[in-house]
């Protein structure tokens, strides 16, 4: 196995964006999403929560802007949640939804400094940009390899780590994709609820561990020497190369949260080695 890059390339598939326009598309998605809009840099995208009332998640986003218009892009299962969720409440407001067509070729470059004009984006936990042409002079990553990136640096994915019934604050989401101090949008009661309160029944974690390479998952965590008691589970695996052990992301619930060391076990109770919490980057 190769060791994880500091930098390279991939081509992104699975996605979906829209286009948001007119002259109330700030002021609209402003309030439809858990970012400030306003604040938006062009061209530098950004993560967001777009939720239902109660405060779970619809989709995780990213969002940037480019002249006049607002672009969203979202993971490809969820394009008819996001366009209906967004259109819900666009009823009187001068602005304008669109899907878009994704770029025929679109490559990710991570690890190196954005050159001029290009969309700077976080797909990997890692600094990058996207860009239409080839990159040379740079390697390819694979799949194991961005795996390893998107676990190491807490990126959650949608159906694995997250899905329509996680709290923003579950999943960590609050110190890239929230901003706590904007005005009032969907779900942000609950949002700052769980602020002021400092909790959430489960969080998500980062582990460093022995695993067997044909784990089932989610596998289920206890504490050492009680493999009967349910402490959480772990939810995405891979390889670290570098230092021959398993990375792995997973939930604790709120009251083993304190504990450093995990058994692994099955649903039947057959143990499958020990992790270690950590924290991200799991290095």
């Amino acid at each position: 196995m190769s060791p994880s890059p500091a930098s390279g390339f991939f081509e992104v598939q699975g996605r979906a964006r829209f286009q948001l326009s007119g002259p109330d598309a700030t002021r609209y998605l402003n309030g439809q999403v858990s970012i400030d809009i306003t604040r938006l840099q062009a061209l530098i995208a950004r993560p967001a929560c777009l939720l239902t009332a109660k405060g779970k998640l619809c989709a995780l986003v990213q969002i940037w802007r480019d002249g006049d218009n607002l672009f969203i892009e979202c993971d490809e299962s969820l394009a008819e949640t996001v366009q209906a969720r967004l259109e819900r409440y666009l009823i009187a407001d001068d602005a304008h939804l669109e899907p878009l067509p994704m770029p025929p070729l679109l490559n990710h470059i991570f690890g190196i400094e954005a050159p001029a004009g290009a969309l700077r984006i976080n797909r990997t936990g890692l600094s990058g940009f996207d860009t239409a042409e080839k990159p040379s002079g740079l390697t390819a990553a694979t799949p194991e390899q961005l795996a390893l990136l998107r676990i190491v640096h807490g990126q959650p994915a949608w159906g694995v780590e997250i899905n329509e019934d996680t709290l923003p604050q579950e999943a960590r989401l609050e110190d890239a994709a929230v901003d706590f101090d904007k005005g009032c949008y969907v779900g942000q009661e609950t949002v700052s609820r769980l602020k002021s309160v400092g909790r959430v029944n489960k969080r998500l974690h980062g582990f460093l561990g022995s695993l067997p390479a044909n784990l089932t998952l989610p596998a289920r965590l206890h504490p050492i020497g009680q493999p009967d008691t349910t402490a959480g589970h772990l939810t995405s695996t891979a390889p670290h190369f570098d230092i021959a052990q398993t990375a792995a992301l997973g939930y604790l619930n709120r009251q083993f949260e304190n504990l450093e060391r995990l058994g692994v076990s099955d649903d039947q109770g057959l143990p499958l080695g020990e992790v270690e919490r950590r924290a991200f980057p799991i290095l």
